[in-house]
C-alpha cells in the first residue's frame, strides 16, 4: 500500500490555510456591516448560500434564509444562518434588476411647461400612480385657460446606463445599482376638460428616470399630445418631479 509522505500532507495543508487566509484578507467586514436589513447577498464560504442579511458583528454575519412579511414570522420561525467571520470568503450582494422596469407600485409628482401649437407657453402639473401602466391625473393652462386631464400611460423600459450587474467582484461588497438613469416610453391615450378645445388625445413620451439605491427617484419627462380633432393642434411639455417606490413587488418575491 502506497503511502503518501507527512512532508507533502503538510505542505499541501499549508496551502489550504493560505488560500483560505487571502480569500478572507479581501472581504471588506466594515462593507458588510453596512449592508441594509433584508438585502438579499450571497456568501461564499465552504459553499456558497443565498440569503437575506440581517446583521454583522465583528466576529460573524447573520442572515434569513427567506424573506417573509410580518404576518409570516407569526405562522412560522424565522430561519437564520449564522456565519463565522473566519469562514466566509466573499459577500456580493444578489439583486433583481430594479430598473427593468416599475415595481408593483409607484406614486409620482411633478410639474413644468412647454409650448402649444401656437407657440404659446403653457404651465402643467400632475400625479401619476402605477407600474408598467400608469394613470396620470394632470392640471394646466392653455391658452390662457385652466383644464384637467385623465390619461393611461404603458411605460415601457428602453435602456440604462450603465448596464446592469447581478453580481459584484467577489470579496468587495459595492451597490451594483448605486447609481444609473433609465429611458422610458410612454405611449398614453386620454382625455383633456375645461377651458379650450381640446377633448379626447393621443400621447407619446419619453421618460427619464435618475435613479439611486434607495425607494425615490427624480425624473425627467418629455411629452406630446395630439387631440383627435387636430393632431397638429396639440402641445408639448417637459416637466420634472419626484418617484416613489409605495413596494416593491408588494409582498411576491
Amino acid at each position: 500500500m502506497k503511502t503518501i509522505p507527512a512532508a507533502h500532507i503538510a505542505l499541501t495543508l499549508l496551502a489550504c490555510m493560505t488560500s483560505v487566509a487571502v480569500a478572507q484578507s479581501s472581504v471588506d467586514w466594515q462593507a458588510v456591516k453596512r449592508i441594509k436589513p433584508s438585502e438579499r447577498i450571497r456568501v461564499e464560504g465552504w459553499t456558497c448560500t443565498q440569503c437575506y442579511f440581517e446583521s454583522a458583528t465583528d466576529g460573524a454575519l447573520t442572515c434569513f434564509r427567506d424573506r417573509r412579511g410580518l404576518w409570516e414570522v407569526a405562522l412560522r420561525p424565522v430561519s437564520r444562518v449564522v456565519f463565522a467571520r473566519s469562514d466566509v470568503r466573499a459577500v456580493e450582494l444578489d439583486r433583481d434588476d430594479d430598473s427593468a422596469g416599475f415595481r408593483s407600485l409607484i406614486l409620482a409628482a411633478g410639474g413644468g411647461g412647454g409650448w402649444d401649437f401656437s407657440k404659446a407657453p403653457t404651465a402643467f402639473g400632475g400625479v401619476k400612480i402605477g407600474g408598467p401602466v400608469t394613470l396620470n391625473l394632470g392640471y394646466d393652462r392653455l391658452q390662457g385657460h385652466s383644464g384637467f386631464s385623465t390619461e393611461g400611460t404603458l411605460v415601457l423600459p428602453l435602456f440604462r446606463v450603465p448596464r446592469f450587474r447581478r453580481y459584484v467582484l467577489p470579496g468587495a461588497v459595492q451597490n451594483a445599482n448605486e447609481r444609473f438613469v433609465r429611458l422610458y416610453a410612454e405611449p398614453g391615450l386620454g382625455y383633456r376638460a375645461g377651458g379650450g378645445d381640446f377633448g379626447g388625445y393621443t400621447s407619446a413620451g419619453m421618460l427619464l428616470l435618475l435613479f439611486p439605491d434607495d425607494r425615490t427617484q427624480p425624473f425627467v419627462e418629455v411629452q406630446r399630445r395630439f387631440p383627435f380633432d387636430g393632431p397638429l393642434d396639440g402641445d408639448t411639455r417637459i416637466s420634472v418631479g419626484v418617484m416613489t417606490s409605495l413596494c416593491w413587488h408588494c409582498g411576491w418575491e
